[in-house]
């Protein structure tokens, strides 16, 4: 299973947030039921072969499910939403890796982590200025979001102290 921190990096690549606590909270569970923690919160990995598959991982239903958030709820509750879904994608996926797979990967999102400049150059985030770049009516701009440099932070500060483990 990888760690909150690899997750939230992902989610800063991927939606321009850390949804660390999202994340931290998925798996809480894991302090006493250990592997089969899964069985918990956990329902996209559990449906992986039924609902799912790495070929098809993200059917068109679930699409509109996210979309219905995003109308009912707003975009961020529905981007939450792809977060909570995705970790569940991501854990499979690590499932299948071996243990230099995953220290590889581990590394991987540690240099994108502690390189703000690939942030903001290839994901589009800018984590010290507090900027997403997104795509609104077909026309790219960036969108001011000040909570994204104390999420950066912390999620820095984390990984810093992890790494010294």
């Amino acid at each position: 299973m990888p760690s909150a921190w690899v997750h939230a990096v992902i989610d800063i690549v991927a939606y321009g947030r850390a949804y660390f606590d999202l994340h931290k909270e998925k798996d809480e569970p894991y302090r006493t039921l250990r592997w089969s923690h899964r069985e918990i919160r956990h329902e996209w990995y559990q449906a992986f072969g039924e609902k799912w598959t790495f070929n098809h991982p993200f059917p068109t239903f679930l699409r509109d499910q996210i979309l219905k958030t995003s109308e009912t709820s707003g975009a961020n509750e529905a981007e939450k939403h792809m977060a909570y879904v995705d970790h569940d994608y991501i854990d499979r996926t690590w499932d299948d890796l071996s243990d230099p797979e995953r220290k590889y990967w581990e590394g991987f999102f540690t240099y994108v982590l502690f390189s703000p400049k690939i942030l903001k150059e290839w994901a589009g985030v800018d984590v010290l200025e507090g900027r997403i770049q997104r795509v609104i009516n077909g026309r790219e701009v960036w969108e001011n979001c000040p909570e994204l440099k104390c999420e950066y932070e912390r999620l820095l500060n984390y990984v810093k102290a992890f790494e010294k483990e």
